[in-house]
């Protein structure tokens, strides 16, 4: 199924036993600025630190490593959601741009029931070669309130903090569901990493995501509209 993702409130998840924090403001225009951005304290990085999402060739991977780099970009996906598959040009040149200011891009892949020789298959495929993980569980797709597919998360850390920087699409490819530009013609997601290693302000920090509904563990899924036939948009 296929969605656009509603304005929602930006407060993380937390596992059921995880150690409590002071929730962000409320941050109901999705246009807020940096400094309302929600962020991941340490109570709960140490639980996405003790239970590391499972990689996609069968070991674990830790999404935030405390001797990491201070940049990571969390891209929730797919391989079977049209758009996501649609985005992997502007995937990996994002990927790029990470790699090139020492930062890590890791590709999530939030669809349940995904298996490993799938998301293989998937990456051999389309030539991408990040670290690939599988959130069974949506551990991490629960913290980041994550609803659709393709969406990124460019993160930065600040001691024991790290700050959600951006939200939202890769790109403009899409408009809106059904209607796809011949080509994209911003880079929201680059644009972020980019205004970061400047120093300037984020542009729109906040942005509602094109893509596939994400069939949430434990959320009842919400009634999805029919998917519309895509057309080029001039």
């Amino acid at each position: 199924m296929i969605t656009h993702a509603a304005p929602i409130s930006l407060m993380l998840t937390l596992l059921a036993g995880a150690p409590a924090i002071d929730p962000p403001p409320d941050t109901k225009d999705r246009s807020d600025s940096v400094a309302t951005a929600p962020v991941l304290s340490r109570a709960v990085l140490e639980v996405i630190m003790l239970r590391d999402v499972r990689d996609a060739k069968g070991g674990t991977k830790t999404v935030f490593p405390a001797n990491g780099p201070g940049l990571v970009v969390v891209v929730l996906s797919s391989t079977t959601c049209p758009i996501a598959n649609a985005s992997v040009p502007e995937l990996r040149r994002l990927q790029a741009a990470v790699d090139d200011v020492g930062g890590r891009l890791v590709l999530v892949h939030a669809m349940p029931g995904v298996t490993a020789e799938a998301a293989i298959a998937h990456a051999n495929t389309r030539r991408l070669d990040m670290p690939i993980l599988l959130d069974e569980r949506h551990e991490l797709v629960g913290r980041l309130d994550g609803t659709v597919v393709p969406e990124a998360f460019v993160m930065t850390r600040n001691a024991d903090r790290w700050t959600i920087r951006y939200r939202g699409p890769l790109d403009n490819l899409y408009a809106e569901i059904g209607r796809r530009r011949r080509n994209a013609t911003s880079a929201y997601a680059r644009d972020a990493v980019a205004a970061i290693v400047a120093g300037t302000p984020i542009a729109q920090p906040i942005r509602p995501a094109v893509g596939c509904r994400i069939d949430r563990i434990g959320r009842v899924p919400k009634a999805v509209p029919g998917v519309v036939p895509e057309v080029a948009v001039e």
